[in-house]
């Protein structure tokens, strides 16, 4: 199978994973990146290595998630995946 078509499946697979993973660094728009110390008060967040996944913990609230941390998990994800994948690939050779 192709490494690059590995790589893109597993990112995918492996930002889902993590989105049952309490993270630590958020990713706004307006204050861009900020690194949490603790839980939120009412709300947990979920991603590694970005937050894109909030629950709130009040009775029928919603799940926000943040678009741009899961594209940016996505990418990053990618990226390991594809050097790892490369590095095994010479290895063999």
């Amino acid at each position: 199978m192709n490494k690059n078509i590995l790589a893109i499946s597993g990112s995918v697979m492996l930002t889902l994973i993590t989105g049952w993973i309490p993270g630590f660094l958020l990713f706004t728009e307006t204050t861009g990146f900020r690194v949490l110390m603790g839980p939120l008060v009412g709300a947990s967040n979920y991603g590694l290595p970005l937050v894109w996944r909030t629950v709130i913990v009040y009775p029928g609230s919603p799940t926000n998630y943040h678009l741009v941390g899961l594209i940016a998990d996505v990418v990053i994800w990618a990226l390991v995946l594809w050097l790892v994948l490369g590095v095994q690939l010479k290895r063999r050779k």
